[in-house]
């Protein structure tokens, strides 16, 4: 893991676990208090052990990442055509997150050899963060490939520029039951590394004129 990326992880864990920690300590508190209403007091119990089931998924979130990281989560890498992906994670996004949408530019190039859950989660992450942080809550994909793989971008025209506090504050929904939300910020965390598995890399870019967006660089083939 290089130095940024050590940071960017710290700091990530460290957003993510501050909000339920506090609420844990402060309902704690409040139960050593002997004259406590039973209404209230149910209502601390619930409040931590809803916030350490937070924490308990949010390990489980940072464990893939760190396995994806060092390559001891095993891929199961096929063949994977490149547009019925991406409109799956266009659809899944727009069923998760009321009124995001997507235009698709995909050229013509070979399939990719990736493992096609994580590829998926990869699209979803990162076209999420874009299409989620914009005014018109939209965003435009595009592919093409470049010598050896396919690069992708997905640009929203009116957005402001990316910060970690823009990423760490937005929230997005998981494809998956129960939809659980993450910041954008674990998202973002999240793509690197799958990306970074497969051999590739995930930039995000604040252009002015292309706008607000995120660059994925895919190769066709990445030996697991």
């Amino acid at each position: 893991m290089t130095a940024a990326l050590q940071a960017r992880f710290l700091a990530v864990i460290s957003h993510e676990l501050r909000t339920p920690l506090t609420t844990i300590a402060s309902f704690t508190e409040s139960l050593d208090h002997d004259d406590l209403a039973p209404d209230e007091r149910s209502l601390a119990l619930s409040a931590v052990r809803r916030n350490t089931d937070r924490m308990l998924t949010l390990v489980d979130d940072l464990m893939v990442v760190s396995r994806l990281q060092t390559g001891d989560l095993a891929l199961q890498p096929a063949t994977v055509p490149l547009a019925p992906i991406l409109r799956e994670a266009v659809d899944l996004l727009a069923g998760r997150e009321p009124h995001t949408a997507a235009t698709l530019d995909i050229g013509a190039g070979p399939d990719p050899y990736a493992d096609r859950p994580l590829l998926r989660d990869l699209f979803y992450a990162v076209l999420g963060t874009v299409a989620s942080g914009a005014v018109d809550r939209s965003a435009a994909i595009t592919a093409s490939t470049v010598d050896d793989g396919w690069t992708i971008t997905i640009v929203a025209r009116q957005a402001e520029p990316f910060t970690d506090e823009s990423l760490m504050a937005g929230m997005l929904a998981a494809p998956e039951p129960p939809h659980r939300r993450r910041s954008t910020a674990l998202w973002m965390l999240l793509a690197d590394a799958i990306a970074g598995r497969h051999g590739g890399s995930v930039e995000l870019t604040n252009d002015t004129e292309a706008g607000t967006g995120a660059r994925i660089q895919l190769p066709l083939k990445h030996q697991a």
